[in-house]
């Protein structure tokens, strides 16, 4: 780095938690630093070869105008040197405002869709669920050498020992996952190198398992150990009850099924004067792709009384605990890759919606081509990372669909990571049914 800082105004913040400013016309993105703020004193890493620079915030207390929802860090794992969360110096409306930015320019860049100009008319809105810290009921730390759980340091696979960081707990925690789990954990022989998963249900029961990997290749063999509790916790959401495996899959904060859910039932509410309403008969049958437990086959159940739902997923735990939870509902759980099962999927009398929840990496192209090829009323889509959910939706646009509605979700506060809920419905005239690059 730079010995010596340069003072830099900042414009607006970058996908993935930067904020950018320019310096003699060439774009720098700087860590450390909230848009709108002047005078920031900068250190500037060593250039490379790439077109544009980054550098550090030098000293926040020299910031000559900081941005009114600047605050204090707010993680102490954070200040331990652990990378959990990259933006807890920005206050909760201040995260919301910067992450709706971000989304929107990545849909405009990326995905050409432009929600300030020709999709004006579109309904944009920015969620951050209650609570803002405090949010999260699982975990996945790491083991060090001396058998100490922890979490790993930025953009390291090192660890910062749960015992080492004041509190013993990330601010993102929940109070009943954090309350005396360094304690436990300590009275516990871990094995080096292994990964521990830590959950609460939402009955405030804590487990937490231990998982190791040995060998290599056909020899490779995979451990699990329960250290505390039965290894399971249960979650409820709109009255149906889920018990999974420590470490399956759940949405991370507290508050995002019950809020997904209830974003589901407003964008099939057959409501004529709805944003985005297309007229004509109900489908019969639904699909939701990436399915996991469940939750959101669900929550298309109870939106359309009588509907038929397929999940699609890879077999796993959350899996498991979606068919016994759902048993008696007319939703069948399909096994298996997404992008190989659409075809096997019911769409007899129509299809009224697809929910799609893809990995980061967005969903698979070819995917993508049976979603509108299979021309549902209604596209529901989840993304868990504001560029790749804008690609996927430039091509659900490109076969025949419109934004009916977005909604920019702060699910990870003190992080950079955003969700975002697009709603997308079909129309006429409008494309030729193909998914292009």
């Amino acid at each position: 780095m730079s010995e010596t800082p340069v003072l830099l105004d900042m414009a607006g913040p970058a996908h993935g938690g930067q904020t950018v400013a320019r310096l003699d016309g060439q774009v720098v993105f700087v860590r450390g630093a909230l848009p709108g703020e002047s005078g920031v004193p900068v250190v500037l890493d060593p250039p490379t070869k790439k077109s544009f620079r980054t550098g550090q915030v030098a000293d926040v207390a020299a910031i000559a105008a900081p941005s009114p929802h600047r605050v204090a860090p707010q993680d102490p794992a954070t200040v331990a040197g652990a990378g959990c969360s990259d933006l807890d110096i920005v206050d909760a409306a201040g995260s919301l405002e910067l992450k709706r930015q971000v989304v929107l320019d990545q849909f405009a860049r990326i995905g050409h869709l432009d929600f300030a100009g020709e999709l004006a008319d579109v309904p944009v809105e920015a969620v951050s669920p209650e609570p803002f810290t405090g949010y999260r009921t699982r975990v996945r730390l790491g083991v060090d050498g001396q058998g100490r759980a922890g979490l790993r340091r930025a953009a390291s696979h090192d660890i910062v020992a749960l015992t080492d960081i004041p509190g013993g707990a990330s601010a993102q925690w929940s109070p009943a996952l954090a309350d005396g789990l360094a304690g436990e954990l300590a009275a516990v022989e871990l094995t080096p190198g292994a990964e521990v998963c830590v959950a609460v249900g939402d009955d405030g029961v804590r487990s937490a398992v231990e998982l190791t990997t040995t060998g290599r290749g056909r020899r490779r063999a995979s451990g699990r150990r329960v250290l505390t509790g039965t290894g399971t916790v249960t979650h409820t959401v709109n009255g149906v009850s889920w018990t999974v495996p420590v470490e399956a899959f759940w949405q991370a904060h507290q508050g995002v099924p019950a809020l997904y859910s209830g974003w589901i039932a407003d964008a099939l509410a057959d409501d004529p004067t709805a944003p985005g309403h297309v007229p004509g008969e109900r489908g019969a049958c639904a699909w939701d792709l990436y399915g996991g437990a469940g939750v959101f086959a669900a929550a298309l159940t109870d939106a359309v009384p009588g509907l038929a739902v397929d999940s699609v997923d890879v077999e796993s735990e959350a899996v498991a605990a979606g068919r016994a939870a759902l048993d008696g509902r007319d939703i069948r759980f399909v096994a298996g890759d997404v992008a190989k099962k659409t075809d096997a999927l019911r769409s007899r009398g129509g299809l009224e919606a697809i929910v799609l929840d893809p990995p980061r990496t967005g969903a698979d192209k070819s995917v993508l081509a049976a979603v509108v090829k299979a021309r549902p009323r209604h596209i529901l889509h989840i993304g868990c990372d504001p560029a790749t959910a804008a690609r996927d939706a430039a091509r659900l646009v490109a076969g025949g669909y419109r934004p009916a509605g977005m909604t920019v979700v702060d699910a990870f506060g003190l992080t950079h990571h955003v969700e975002v809920l697009l709603h997308l419905v079909a129309v006429t005239g409008d494309g030729d049914g193909t998914v292009r690059n």
